[in-house]
């Protein structure tokens, strides 16, 4: 299931409190499974102080310090900044201890000492310096959490990265099936309007039923074409009722079969889509061919929910009735199969002899 920006939202948040949760908290689970004592309260103060003190240098580095100093001003003058910002939270975080959670048994042994310093006052050196001890050890921790917001930093910008040119590809993806799916309509409508045209000239009587014909394939194409998906129920009847109005134009001069299989409630496919095999095949397989033909098949195999549509036409190889618009059909219909079915369709045009043959296999969704 799809998760939804919203939910989204509230999901990154969470994922990050569990995850500091697993880091910080699992040592006590362990230690109190394995030796079953727990920590002093003061330690544990201290030990929880300084991972609220690792998290907040964890986002500091993350969101301020590595893309501000490191994407704008380069390596040196960002490990400039860590070191001084590491020593200054390493400073606060002593001074916070010291001063909020001493040892016990440190505190005590410092009374004593000074007790033991000023009896004894006069019988020492002179004291020169005082030589402050620097707790090295406390750099490891922000270390490694350097290590872990460097890390989710670049993870983060490229995922972001990653993104935007997903959108931006999809964007071109759409204008670009939105352009082909508008070169489909004026394509239908020259090979329609050539129909009515030869019905003129005949002064046939059929003109009035084919313009009803055309009425119904003009509401499809301006209410339903532009959806994403449509059943397969409405493709098949907008082809039956292109053929139909075809078959108002040749009538006996050509010998048409179309065979489509039943069971085809449940299936989408993309409008418009299974014309251009068969517009492709009135347009070049009549004309000054000799004893004209064309069979359509349209079968399911519902095992595996794939579309086997395939159309056969008689043609002239000679190339005498090929133009400049030949071939924009299935080369239109062959790029929107790749936008949106790579992957999941088959294509293939054969020539034998006098017969072009086109075959499509195609994965319904």
């Amino acid at each position: 299931m799809a998760i939804s920006n919203q939910q989204l939202k509230f999901l990154k948040p969470l994922l990050h409190v569990l995850f500091w949760m697993l880091l910080f908290f699992l040592p006590y689970i362990v230690r109190l499974a394995s030796t079953g004592s727990r920590l002093s309260e003061t330690m544990q103060n201290r030990i929880f102080l300084s991972n609220l003190v690792l998290i907040a240098f964890f986002y500091l580095n993350a969101y301020l310090i590595y893309p501000r100093v490191y994407k704008k001003r380069g390596w040196a003058l960002y490990i400039l900044s860590l070191f001084a910002a590491v020593l200054l939270f390493i400073q606060c975080t002593s001074y916070v201890e010291h001063r909020f959670f001493p040892m016990k048994r440190k505190a005590d042994f410092e009374r004593n000492a000074e007790k033991f310093q000023s009896s004894k006052q006069d019988q020492l050196p002179p004291k020169r310096f005082k030589r402050t001890n620097v707790p090295y050890f406390s750099l490891f921790p922000y270390v490694f959490i350097i290590g872990i917001s460097i890390s989710y930093r670049i993870i983060r910008d490229s995922s972001r990265q990653e993104k935007a040119r997903k959108e931006q590809e999809n964007e071109h993806l759409k204008t670009e099936l939105s352009f082909l799916r508008s070169q489909v309509s004026p394509h239908f409508m020259f090979n329609v309007l050539n129909t009515l045209v030869s019905l003129a000239r005949k002064k046939s009587d059929m003109m009035e039923p084919s313009l009803i014909q055309l009425s119904h394939l003009m509401r499809y194409m301006l209410y339903e074409s532009n959806d994403e998906r449509i059943s397969l129920e409405k493709e098949v009847e907008y082809l039956r009722s292109y053929i139909d109005l075809q078959l108002l134009r040749f009538g006996d001069d050509l010998d048409i079969q179309v065979n489509i299989g039943q069971d085809l409630e449940g299936y989408e496919i993309e409008p418009m889509l299974l014309i251009s095999f068969v517009e492709n095949a009135f347009k070049h397989g009549i004309g000054m061919v000799p004893n004209p033909f064309i069979k359509i098949m349209l079968e399911i195999d519902h095992s595996k929910n794939w579309l086997e549509f395939e159309v056969q036409n008689s043609m002239d190889f000679s190339g005498g009735t090929r133009d400049k618009s030949s071939g924009i059909g299935l080369a239109n219909m062959r790029r929107r199969l790749d936008l949106l079915y790579n992957g999941s369709y088959k294509l293939e045009t054969v020539q034998n002899d006098d017969t072009f043959v086109s075959r499509l296999k195609l994965l319904l969704k």
